[in-house]
């Protein structure tokens, strides 16, 4: 499973702050793995403007999670006090990993297309057609196809993660015609790793 939290900086705390603080692989614990942390870069795309995606064992995790916070250790830990007063956590979804291409590459620009998929339509259904676009688009890796579980996860429910060399390269990526295509994006956005963003 694949946990994503949508974060949003708080104007008023220092940019330097945000992304120490924020920087979540620093206190990854070693149960989870964190396999995306994305920033909106040159304001192209949705707010939240931050994603972090975590790779965990499960609906388990998450009862896992929730007694920690409780816990003693929980509450005492400054740091993920610090954490919470310096990153707004808007919303968060659970989502199934449809498809896992190669781990993301940091330095990449990333594409991420937003959309829906009914219900009736299988996971292997998605996984074969994002193949088949992949194969088409060299230029362009597909990291990830992810699909909320249920309706844990806000709309539309679904989303590709490619990553490419740079806008140029982008370009013809996105300039093909996806107006038939069944998982036609109702949004998109331009995302750099966690910290190398532009605002």
């Amino acid at each position: 499973m694949i946990y994503i939290e949508y974060v949003e900086r708080d104007r008023f705390m220092p940019l330097e702050i945000f992304r120490y603080l924020g920087n979540q692989a620093a206190w990854t614990a070693p149960e989870d793995q964190l396999v995306g942390s994305f920033g909106r870069t040159m304001r192209i795309g949705p707010m939240p403007s931050y994603l972090a995606f975590w790779k965990c064992d499960g609906m388990k995790r998450m009862d896992e999670w929730e007694a920690h916070f409780h816990s003693d250790a929980g509450i005492r830990d400054t740091h993920e006090l610090a954490t919470h007063r310096a990153i707004h956590l808007q919303k968060a979804g659970c989502y199934d990993e449809v498809l896992t291409g190669p781990a993301a590459d940091q330095s990449k620009l990333f594409y991420i297309e937003y959309f829906a998929a009914k219900s009736a339509i299988s996971n292997d259904q998605i996984a074969s057609h994002f193949q088949a676009r992949a194969k088409k688009q060299p230029a362009a890796t597909l990291n990830f196809v992810l699909r909320r579980i249920g309706r844990l996860g806000p709309d539309p429910g679904a989303m590709a993660v490619w990553s490419l060399a740079d806008y140029v390269a982008l370009e013809p990526f996105t300039r093909v015609d996806l107006d038939e295509d069944p998982f036609r994006p109702t949004d998109i956005g331009a995302y750099r790793w966690f910290g190398k963003e532009i605002l």
